[in-house]
């Protein structure tokens, strides 16, 4: 069975013989759901914990729960985490461009390649299969490479670090209607535009063109939709480190299993392939 907009506030733990084991989860409706072999969570390690200390007691600072808590904690607490970063989405008419390559990086390179928006990434898929578009328009998708601060938006959002809930509910889009966001949200997509004219120079002008279609997402968006701590695309190699560390799938409780990208093998298509 599957279940959409059921969120888990907590695992069902129990105690015994001096091992902490999940036996279940309870959504935030109150539902217990019972597992019949174990329960595998995708949730980042940042918002794992935040699940697992509502899971416990912490007056009971023994308890072998309390203590599984404090160990996957101390874990979340020491990982690294990559910043969020700001989208830009295109449908726009292609008439009069030249035939163009379908990914792009920008980077100024007079300044670090981590710093603040300093890198964009491009990708126009239409280039490889038009069927993405209607007929004469591109789809172009930009985005600053883990490079935004998430601490500009916490002014119209506290980060709580629980998953969020329904990404359509009315508690969810609270923060789009707060005074300022909108003025944020263009300003931090300038930089988005400006790397795409490098590509498309009067992408400006085609983008408000009848049939056009422009959406902008921001740290908070990403947070919204996917469900993303701070808005990070995930985590990061530790200072003085040349890889991730990465734990596996097992974890300090027993019948409680992680996976996702701050589980190994990481982030990306190569993570879930494997």
């Amino acid at each position: 069975e599957l279940r959409v907009n059921a969120r888990v506030e907590r695992f069902l733990l129990e105690d015994k013989d001096g091992t902490s084991k999940c036996v279940g989860v309870e959504l935030a409706d109150g539902t217990k759901i019972m597992a019949k072999h174990g329960v595998v969570s995708n949730a980042p390690l940042w918002n794992y914990a935040r699940i697992l200390q509502d899971s416990v007691d912490e007056s009971k600072r023994d308890s072998p729960s309390t203590q599984a808590y404090y160990k996957v904690k101390e874990q979340a607490d020491g990982m690294s985490m990559t910043r969020s970063f700001m989208h830009l989405h295109l449908g726009i008419p292609k008439d009069g461009l030249p035939d163009l390559e379908c990914h792009h990086s920008v980077l100024n390179f007079d300044y670090p390649v981590t710093d603040e928006q300093n890198m964009s990434i491009i990708s126009i898929p239409t280039v490889f299969d038009p069927s993405l578009a209607p007929e004469g328009y591109h789809v172009v998708h930009a985005y600053t490479a883990a490079s935004d601060n998430f601490d500009d938006w916490l002014p119209f959002e506290e980060e709580t670090g629980k998953v969020g809930s329904s990404p359509n509910s009315i508690t969810s889009q609270s923060y789009s209607k707060k005074e300022g966001y909108e003025t944020l949200k263009q300003q931090k997509a300038e930089a988005l535009w400006k790397a795409v004219e490098c590509v498309i120079p009067d992408v400006r002008e085609r983008a408000k063109q009848k049939g056009s279609v422009v959406l902008v997402g921001t740290p908070l968006t990403h947070r919204r939709y996917n469900q993303r701590y701070r808005g990070t695309y995930g985590p990061g190699v530790n200072p003085g480190k040349d890889v991730w560390e990465l734990a596996g799938a097992t974890t300090p409780i027993e019948g409680l299993y992680a996976c996702g990208d701050t589980s190994f093998p990481g982030i990306g298509l190569p993570g879930v392939a494997a």
